[in-house]
């Protein structure tokens, strides 16, 4: 039986009803217990590729785009992979 809140001589030692967590924004396979006290198994990033990658632009300090020598924005690729 899921227990969101444990009082214990009137004082409150567990009070989850205020929480938030779902399946969604925990990571996959860590465990939480929700608001009613059911306890859920993430699965964020789980549909996720291993390897995800896009092209940005490079920006100076000052966030000004950097340029080649024909005025041409230079970018570069960002990677996020699984590990």
């Amino acid at each position: 039986m899921a227990t969101s809140k444990v009082v214990y001589s009137g004082r409150t030692l567990i009070d989850l009803t205020g929480d938030t967590v779902t399946e969604e924004t925990i990571l996959r396979g860590y465990t939480a217990h929700k608001a009613d006290g059911t306890r859920v198994v993430g699965t964020a990033f789980a549909d996720y590729p291993d390897r995800y990658s896009f092209l940005d632009s490079l920006q100076d300090s000052n966030g000004e785009n950097i340029l080649d020598n024909l005025n041409n924005v230079l970018q570069g690729e960002t990677v996020y992979k699984k590990v």
